[in-house]
C-alpha cells in the first residue's frame, strides 16, 4: 500500500478515535459474466442504475473529502463497466488507494494493464480452489480455473517489485476446499500475491430469501456448508486442522491477509455459527456506496440514508442524526463474517491486527512463477462434487 503522509495521519486518527471512514467498498456494478453458487448479486445487475463516469469523479472527491485512504471497487464484476478504468483514475489520481475485486474470467488483459498504468497496485482475484472441475463447479463455469490462474500470473508478474503493490487472493472457505487452505497458501506466494480467507455464508433455507435484505448477496446451497454428514466432532476436528495450520503459516511469514483475530473468529463461526461479539464499525471505520450512489452503512443494511451525491450528504455524515441511525443498525444487526468489515474493525480494535496487516504491506514478494508452472498446479483427484441444490 503506498500510502502518503495525509493517509497516515488518516490511519493514526482512525487508530485513535476509530471514526474516520478510512475504507469504502464501491460495488460499481451488480452485473456478472458468472453465477457462482454462494452469491445471488448478479440477479440484480442494471446498467441503467450505474452512475456515469462523471458521478464517479463526484464519488471520489467525496471520498476524498471524507478521510477515505483505501477503496475497494467490487460488484458484480467491475469489469462489465466498460469504462472502469478511468474510473479507477479517478480514485488514484485523488491519493486514495484503490484495489480492484475481479473473478478474472473473460478478462481482456489489457485493460488491467491500463488500470495499473492508471496507478491501480492491487487486485483481488477469487480462487476457492486448485481442482479445477471444484472450481469451475462453484462458478458454474467450464473452464473458470484456467481463466483466473492466467489473469493471476498475469498480475503477479505486471506487479513485482512495484511499490506499494498487494495482489490478492480471495479464496471463500467451505465444505468443498477446507482441507486446500495451506496449499492456497502456498500457491499464492508462489504467483506473487497475498491470500484472504473468507468463511462461507449462506442462507438457512430455500425460503429465506423472501424475507432476508441478505438474499442479494449470498444464496441457500447447503452443499457448500459445513454442516455436511459428518459428527459435530468430526467437522470441528477437520476446521481445526484447516485454522492450525493457517494460523501457524501466518505466525511463519506466509503471505496471508487476513489479521490473527479474524481468522479465529472464523474458525469460531465455522464451528458454532457465531458471529464476533465485538462491536461493528459500519459506518464509522467503513462504508458502502452501491452502484447507484446510494450510501449505506454496509452491505447488509437496507438503503435509509442520504444518497452519496445529496448536496447535503457530508453535513449529514457528521450529524447526530446520522450516528443515531447508524448505532440503530449496527447494534441490531445480527452480525457477518465479511473480510472487509470484520478484518478492518480488527485491525484497528487490537494492536495485533494493526501490526500485522503493516508487515505484511511491507514485506516483499518472490518473484512469481510462470503461467505454465501455475497452470501445472492443478488437482484432477478430487473425488465426486456434491450434488447442486436449489436456491
Amino acid at each position: 500500500m503506498d500510502l502518503t503522509l495525509r493517509n497516515y495521519r488518516r490511519i493514526a486518527a482512525a487508530a485513535l478515535t476509530r471514526r474516520v471512514p478510512v475504507y469504502a467498498h464501491f460495488g460499481i456494478t451488480h452485473r456478472c459474466n458468472l453465477t457462482c453458487k454462494m452469491c445471488g448479486i448478479w440477479r440484480y445487475g442494471n446498467e441503467k442504475e450505474e452512475l456515469s463516469l462523471a458521478e464517479i469523479e463526484e464519488v471520489a472527491e467525496r471520498m476524498s473529502r471524507l478521510g477515505v485512504v483505501q477503496v475497494a471497487i467490487g460488484g458484480g464484476e467491475p469489469f462489465a463497466v466498460t469504462h472502469l478504468e478511468e474510473a479507477a483514475r479517478a480514485f488514484t489520481r485523488r491519493g486514495l488507494n484503490l484495489r480492484i475485486l475481479t473473478n478474472g474470467v473473460d478478462l481482456d488483459l489489457r485493460r488491467v494493464d491500463r488500470c495499473i498504468e492508471y496507478g491501480v497496485r492491487a487486485f483481488s482475484i477469487s480462487l476457492d480452489s486448485l481442482h479445477p472441475d471444484r472450481f469451475d463447479y462453484i462458478c458454474e463455469r467450464e473452464g473458470a480455473w484456467e481463466a483466473a490462474v492466467r489473469t493471476i500470473t498475469h498480475i503477479g508478474h505486471a506487479l513485482h517489485g512495484v511499490r506499494g503493490a498487494l495482489p490478492t487472493i480471495n479464496c471463500v472457505v467451505s465444505n468443498l476446499n477446507l482441507e486446500e487452505l495451506p496449499d492456497l497458501a502456498r500457491f499464492a506466494r508462489d504467483v506473487g500475491f497475498a491470500i484472504s480467507f473468507l468463511p462461507v455464508e449462506l442462507l438457512p433455507d430455500p425460503k429465506a430469501g423472501v424475507r432476508n435484505w441478505e438474499a442479494r448477496f449470498i444464496r441457500y446451497r447447503p452443499e457448500m456448508g459445513l454442516n455436511t454428514n459428518q459428527s459435530a466432532a468430526d467437522v470441528r476436528r477437520r476446521i481445526d486442522r484447516a485454522y492450525d495450520a493457517i494460523l501457524q503459516m501466518k505466525k511463519d511469514g506466509w503471505p496471508i491477509l487476513n489479521s490473527t483475530p479474524y481468522l479465529e473468529a472464523s474458525r469460531t463461526y465455522l464451528q458454532t455459527g457465531r458471529f464476533p461479539a465485538e462491536g461493528c464499525d459500519a459506518g464509522r471505520l467503513y462504508f458502502s456506496i452501491a452502484p447507484n450512489g446510494q450510501f449505506t452503512i454496509c452491505h447488509r443494511t437496507e438503503q435509509q440514508h442520504l444518497h452519496f451525491l445529496d448536496p447535503d450528504f457530508e453535513r449529514y455524515f457528521h450529524s447526530e442524526e446520522y450516528e443515531r441511525k447508524r448505532l440503530l443498525e449496527a447494534g441490531t444487526c445480527e452480525g457477518c463474517m465479511r473480510a472487509c468489515w470484520i478484518d478492518t474493525s480488527a485491525m484497528f480494535r487490537t494492536l495485533r491486527g494493526f501490526f500485522e496487516t503493516t508487515r505484511l504491506t511491507l514485506q516483499p514478494r518472490r518473484k512469481p512463477i510462470g503461467v505454465d508452472e501455475a497452470l501445472a498446479r492443478a488437482r484432477h483427484d478430487g473425488g465426486p462434487l456434491p450434488e447442486a441444490r436449489a436456491g
